[in-house]
């Protein structure tokens, strides 16, 4: 099995915004310079654009609606995104309720620290 690594306009923002942040741990320096190791990261032949093309609106979508908080909105899309282009969400978070999207566990990979 290949290794396929998927961006989305939301992370790809979500990185430049975290990263640039000189309290965050792994600063990497101004915005400008997060967005040039994106786009390089970005170059890297394993990776596609995965376009914003789910909506938590779509009944199709969300298999548990009160599952949905809203510090979990974001997480949530994402899981759907990953299932909507036959990918896996990988994550450090392990309190993802999964369940709320349909086929969320078997699509969620949380990675061990």
């Amino acid at each position: 099995m290949s290794v396929r690594l998927l961006t989305c306009p939301l992370t790809e923002n979500g990185v430049i915004r975290v990263a640039s942040q000189s309290k965050y741990p792994n600063h990497l320096g101004t915005a400008s310079d997060v967005r040039e190791v994106m786009q390089a990261f970005c170059a890297d032949s394993r990776h596609e654009f995965c376009p914003d093309d789910v909506s938590l609106l779509d009944e199709k979508t969300l298999a548990h609606p009160e599952l949905l908080t809203p510090s979990r909105v974001t997480d949530i899309y994402l899981l759907a995104l990953a299932i909507k282009h036959n990918a896996r969400m990988a994550t450090f978070d392990n309190r993802i309720p999964a369940d709320a999207i349909l086929h969320g566990k078997k699509s969620l990979n949380v990675i061990s620290a």
